[in-house]
């Protein structure tokens, strides 16, 4: 199995719970395309997927993959089961014992998706799988600062020169807010913010 995750602590802990399955040899990585690893199955988290995505990377290679959503929130399974996938698990309910059924089946050509995760993709064909309104009052200062510039259509480099901080800066508080409203690139989640009203359209003149 090859396991792809970004965040070390996370990383670890899969790498633990897989140890403990009998038969199953794990090896993880922190980002797509880190070293060629001959696998049958490939376990990452959505975060780690979007990051993939945005950067241009090639996901081919990570065929058959079973997708970690972070919690059983619409947000967070909108983005998760937009994905292509061979099957999807829950971060809360990670165990050996679910990791190796999850195995288990994948690797006999079924689809693994977890009861809730069911729910939702069934209220969401019925067309009653509305995204809650994104919230704002958890973000830091410099973080609404930076989501309202990108309402106005910033670039990274605007951003950079207006709150004078690095390139680097704005790229790390553009993929925490991605993360933090489950959205897989930038014009996604102005779109999110725009159609919830929680901001409102910028002035064509304010930039």
């Amino acid at each position: 199995m090859l396991i792809v995750e970004e965040q070390e602590v996370i990383r670890r802990g899969l790498l633990a719970i897989t140890d403990a399955i009998p038969g199953v040899r794990a090896v993880a990585v922190a980002e797509v395309g880190a070293g060629d690893v001959e696998t049958d199955v490939t376990l990452i988290s959505t975060a780690t997927l979007m990051n993939a995505e945005q950067a241009g990377v090639s996901l081919d290679r990570l065929r058959p993959v079973i997708v970690i959503a972070s919690a059983a929130q619409p947000g967070s399974l909108e983005v998760a089961t937009s994905r292509r996938a061979n099957g999807y698990l829950l971060q809360r309910d990670l165990t050996a014992g679910s990791v190796r059924d999850a195995l288990a089946q994948v690797l006999h050509g079924r689809l693994v998706i977890p009861e809730p995760i069911a729910a939702y993709l069934l209220d969401r064909a019925r067309g009653h799988g509305v995204v809650p309104p994104p919230r704002l009052e958890h973000l830091s200062a410099r973080e609404t600062e930076v989501l309202n510039m990108l309402v106005t259509g910033a670039s990274n480099k605007e951003i950079a020169h207006r709150l004078g901080i690095s390139i680097h800066g704005v790229k790390r508080h553009v993929s925490t807010l991605l993360n933090q409203f489950h959205s897989p690139n930038r014009v996604h989640l102005v779109s999110h913010i725009l159609r919830s009203g929680v901001i409102s359209s910028p002035d064509p003149g304010a930039r």
